[in-house]
């Protein structure tokens, strides 16, 4: 994952620029290129829910999977529970 200098609050902040400069690039294409994005969006969700990062991000880097043709779910209960722990 990308480590921001300022913490992962700024990282969380900025992840809709992020993701869109992951998933801009790979939109037109059917390889392998495409394949690693989502697998790295994968990665970044589950981070983020680890993390308790804001519903926000959860939200952009779930857009960008479904984006590249991503059609698997995070399970509800992990995103309830990532969304009270970043509010408590």
């Amino acid at each position: 994952m990308h480590e921001d200098p300022a913490g992962p609050a700024t990282f969380w902040a900025s992840v809709a620029h992020h993701v869109t400069c992951r998933v801009e690039p790979v939109l037109a294409r059917n390889d392998a290129a495409r394949a690693d994005v989502i697998e790295y969006l994968r990665d970044l969700e589950a981070v983020a829910l680890r993390e308790g990062s804001s519903r926000e991000a959860l939200q952009v880097i779930a857009s960008g999977r479904r984006l590249l043709g991503d059609g698997s779910e995070v399970p509800r209960a992990e995103v309830a529970r990532a969304v009270r722990s970043s509010l408590g």
